[in-house]
């Protein structure tokens, strides 16, 4: 009779096997949704589109899932690169933040100017760099003073002294002349003492002078 119902159904023995497995599935499935009270567990089942299903990959959740993606990769954080001032040029300005070709061009004249900038601060003495621009590039530029083109009292010109926009006309033709009357000039202290400069000039003139 056994061979008669395998000829009648026609089933192999792997789909015998697969069959029985769905219907005892189908009955757990049963048992929960009606017999189990509240309702706790549901059953998502899976969608396969535009597949053929075999009978051995039914694929049957048994309890709510929840799919949780994995959490993003940590990117690599680059710390924003340290700009020298005095050292670097107008391609290099343009990586800060509020810095443009217009700007960029300006800081390297008035840098030209000076003969190199004494503080990062000096920044906001240039036309058109807004307060709020240099705050935001403040803590990523620097200034070597090393750098400085510094003026010799001692041996420079009125034009020399004239280069630098700090001093005004009447200081140049005051050190001249206290230079030509008493020699070597040995340090800012002296201009000041000889009331030459102001304390405060001198504060602002001193990182550009050397006196050897």
């Amino acid at each position: 009779m056994k061979t008669n119902l395998r000829q009648w159904f026609g089933f192999t023995r792997r789909e015998r096997r697969a069959s029985l497995t769905l219907i005892i599935i189908i009955v757990i499935v049963v048992f929960v949704k009606f017999l189990i009270p509240n309702n706790k567990f549901s059953v998502n089942y899976i969608p396969i589109e535009n597949e053929l299903i075999n009978s051995d990959s039914v694929k049957i959740v048994l309890a709510e899932t929840t799919v949780r993606s994995s959490p993003p990769s940590r990117a690599t954080i680059t710390p924003p690169r340290i700009i020298d001032i005095n050292s670097c040029d107008s391609t290099e300005l343009l990586t800060l933040p509020g810095i443009g070709q217009v700007l960029s061009g300006r800081i390297i004249r008035f840098r030209n100017l000076l003969g190199g900038f004494a503080s990062t601060e000096q920044l906001q003495e240039v036309y058109g760099l807004r307060p709020e621009t240099f705050n935001m590039i403040k803590d990523r530029v620097i200034a070597d003073t090393t750098l400085i083109d510094k003026i010799n009292v001692n041996s420079a010109d009125f034009r020399r002294f004239s280069r630098l926009p700090y001093f005004e006309r009447n200081e140049i033709n005051d050190i001249l002349r206290y230079r030509n009357t008493n020699g070597q000039i040995n340090n800012i202290g002296e201009l000041i003492e000889n009331s030459i400069l102001s304390a405060e000039k001198a504060a602002r003139v001193k990182p550009y002078l050397n006196f050897q």
